[in-house]
């Protein structure tokens, strides 16, 4: 069976940036709130005109808030996620799919994010939700769109098969995947993400240091592999650290640039923690897309 590969970019059509606020919200570890909202101004001011957040992404969405209280720019195209719940750690997960419960995370989300309308709004987890709740919820995400609650509607992870017939019926703008098509993983390739650009749906793709095993968890991940993550997956990123030090390129830079020459990606969540740590990658993405031999000398690692 012939693997299949993400296609290099060749046209002159850029991976958008999205600044993804988990990390400013505080879901990876403390944070100074004022740091927070300096460092979503910072992106404002810097040409990132797209943010998403969540509920889940504990007081992302407050800070956000805040920031665009200051900010006097053109306001920018902001996207959070329903059905699951605050939580001041990544490692709490509270999902709920009630539809009540998601109409108030709505107006809640609406009221810290100033705005009267969303952009667009994720199913958050999609493959949590229970399967005799898919249709009501889809339901629900329709209505959003149709009463202009929200002008897009989208998928916050990768949908399972189970949503495909209404990909295919045309009633979802986006999905953002993870972990699924970046310097460690292409298996999003397999299926997904070709059905998916085959719907013409927009690919937001996050987390595109894989967690961190491509960034400042390297180390950390390759001598004590976490439980969910598949041992070739490690395997990858190894290889991958190796081609860095070869090309002379950061492994992060490495990472971020990967996605930026992937011709199904169509933006890249930034999931900077601080002012620092944007800088750099921001730094790293003005280079652009890798050389065509470095791209594929990375895909051709892939187990």
């Amino acid at each position: 069976m012939v693997k299949k590969i993400p296609t290099f970019r060749k046209n002159n059509r850029p991976v958008g940036l999205v600044l993804g606020a988990a990390g400013l919200g505080g879901v990876w570890g403390g944070i100074k709130p004022s740091e927070s909202v300096e460092t979503i101004l910072f992106a404002l001011e810097n040409d990132i005109h797209r943010i998403d957040t969540a509920p889940a992404y504990s007081r992302s969405e407050e800070l956000i808030g805040k920031a665009l209280d200051e900010w006097t720019g053109v306001r920018p195209f902001i996207s959070t996620k329903v059905g699951r719940l605050n939580g001041d750690s990544a490692l709490i997960a509270n999902h709920n799919y009630q539809i009540d419960v998601m109409a108030h995370s709505v107006q809640r989300s609406m009221e810290l994010l100033r705005c009267e309308k969303l952009d667009l709004l994720f199913l958050h987890e999609p493959e949590m939700v229970p399967l005799d709740q898919i249709s009501g919820v889809i339901d629900f995400l329709v209505d959003l769109k149709a009463r202009g609650i929200v002008n897009e509607i989208g998928f916050g992870g990768m949908p399972t098969q189970s949503y495909f017939e209404f990909v295919r019926a045309g009633l979802f703008d986006v999905v953002m995947g993870y972990n699924n098509l970046d310097a460690a993983c292409i298996d999003g390739m397999a299926v997904d993400i070709p059905f998916l650009k085959n719907h013409q749906i927009s690919i937001y793709q996050g987390s595109p240091l894989h967690m961190g095993l491509l960034g400042n968890r390297h180390d950390l991940y390759t001598t004590k592999k976490p439980e969910w993550m598949p041992q070739k997956v490690i395997e990858n990123a190894k290889s991958v650290f190796k081609l860095s030090n070869q090309f002379r390129i950061s492994l992060p830079a490495l990472a971020h640039r990967f996605i930026l020459s992937i011709q199904e990606v169509d933006h890249m969540v930034l999931g900077a923690k601080n002012m620092i740590q944007l800088k750099q990658t921001l730094n790293d993405c003005t280079k652009g897309i890798l050389g065509e031999k470095i791209f594929q000398s990375i895909v051709e690692k892939m187990k």
